[in-house]
């Protein structure tokens, strides 16, 4: 049986019958499930198409699975604390993870500990990357949204000791952010936030402006739009699901929504949940919406009728909940990971001095016609033969003090030998007799 176009992938807080698993959006069916632990919230990415990653939510580890390999838990990450959010890059290069309020950003195929940076006050709820993988967006419980470089990140431990400055820092919240949206366009993507403070913020990450606030009357705990960002999805903590039309009235920088009132501000209400949302995604072609809910279900929504299609039950408080196109590691279940996968260090990552020395910069040189044709060749760094020569001078001195302590050892071994002699011949001796 061929595997569907786009599927669903859910994990509970409990873990009681897996980690994570992958639903047929069409039938509802369980296609695969993955074992051990459980997966916090936020923190379940697909990494390269060939594995499935996930932080522990009482544990300082991450769980990776081999997509191919099902019910079997691969290897386990562990991490300088717990992690309590968690995005990889689109291209699976990069993971960033959200350390209380540091950001770890690691190398996937070295595992190497690029940068670790401190901006936030509190925990880190969310992370999101943008779908080109330039930029990532960290929010947290300190009521900041900020955008980082990714680029600028890497390079810091290269170059510099200092923190990198972000991009843009969002302020304008009042309460802790919950959830990040991010749209399609790179850098010129629009971002929305949710907020305890019963708002919902439209940015946009080119200029940094805030382009739009949504006022409700109840908390918002998870936000998402469809691809083409016709609509709004807000989940709000009393469980109803707000879908905010973004077209048909013209733009305003404040927008209020009111319960009483939906119809005439062009805005439907999806009721079914009893407790808080927690998790919101659109399906690829904007017609089903799946929402994850502290009432241990998760749903699937018609969009344009509202209508609840199917109810998918959990053991435990939905964590992550969210469509995807089938990943090769699924549709093509015989076909090895392609993605190297290390051990994730936790000191941070420095150029050696060897590798520093041994660098050669590539000049190319344009001569005159007259001259000859145009010439590319490769000249060394002008501190070289001062390098190799004070590299030599501490070979030098390295040698002399090997000898020195190389005597002192043996003078010591000479004493301790005559003490022996003596304490022999002059006590034991003296004692026996």
């Amino acid at each position: 049986m061929s595997a569907p176009y786009e599927i669903l992938m859910t994990s509970d807080a409990s873990g009681h019958l897996w980690n994570a698993c992958v639903w047929d959006i069409q039938t509802g069916a369980s296609l695969l499930t993955y074992r051990g632990g459980s997966t916090g919230p936020r923190t379940l990415c697909v990494l390269g198409g060939d594995y499935l990653i996930g932080a522990d939510s009482n544990k300082p580890l991450l769980h990776l699975w081999s997509l191919q390999k099902k019910d079997q838990t691969q290897m386990r990450i562990v991490c300088p604390g717990r992690v309590t959010s968690l995005a990889v890059s689109p291209d699976g290069s990069y993971c960033v993870a959200g350390i209380a309020e540091k950001l770890h950003v690691w190398q996937v195929c070295s595992g190497n500990l690029l940068a670790v940076v401190s901006r936030h006050y509190q925990n880190i709820n969310v992370i999101k990357f943008t779908d080109d993988g330039s930029h990532f967006i960290s929010a947290a419980a300190d009521n900041l949204i900020i955008v980082w470089s990714l680029t600028s990140v890497v390079s810091l431990s290269a170059y510099s000791t200092g923190q990198s400055d972000p991009r843009h820092v969002w302020s304008s919240h009042s309460l802790p952010i919950t959830d990040l949206h991010v749209g399609a366009g790179g850098v010129r993507a629009r971002v929305i936030s949710s907020s305890l403070d019963h708002t919902c913020k439209l940015w946009d990450i080119a200029s940094g402006s805030l382009l739009c606030t949504f006022v409700f009357d109840v908390g918002i705990s998870s936000i998402t739009m469809d691809m083409a960002e016709f609509r709004i999805f807000a989940g709000g903590t009393n469980g109803n699901i707000f879908a905010v039309n973004m077209y048909g009235q013209p733009m305003k920088t404040e927008r209020h929504i009111s319960s009483t009132e939906l119809e005439e501000s062009g805005v439907t209400c999806f009721k079914g949940h009893e407790k808080q949302v927690t998790q919101l995604s659109v399906s690829l072609d904007g017609t089903r919406l799946v929402s994850g809910s502290h009432d241990c279900t998760c749903r699937l929504w018609d969009i344009f009728s509202g209508q609840c299609l199917r109810t998918l039950v959990h053991k435990g408080i939905v964590t992550n909940a969210f469509f995807m196109l089938t990943p090769q590691g699924i549709a093509n279940p015989d076909k090895p990971p392609m993605l190297p996968i290390q051990q994730f260090k936790r000191s941070l990552h420095m150029s050696s001095e060897a590798d520093k020395n041994t660098t050669e910069t590539l000049d190319v040189r344009l001569q005159d016609n007259t001259n000859g044709a145009d010439k590319l060749y490769r000249k060394p760094r002008d501190n070289s033969v001062t390098d190799i020569l004070q590299e030599e001078a501490r070979l030098d001195l390295l040698q002399q003090n090997t000898k020195t302590l190389s005597n002192e050892v043996a003078m010591l071994k000479a004493k301790n030998k005559q003490m022996y002699e003596f304490c022999v011949e002059h006590i034991l001796n003296s004692k026996v007799k």
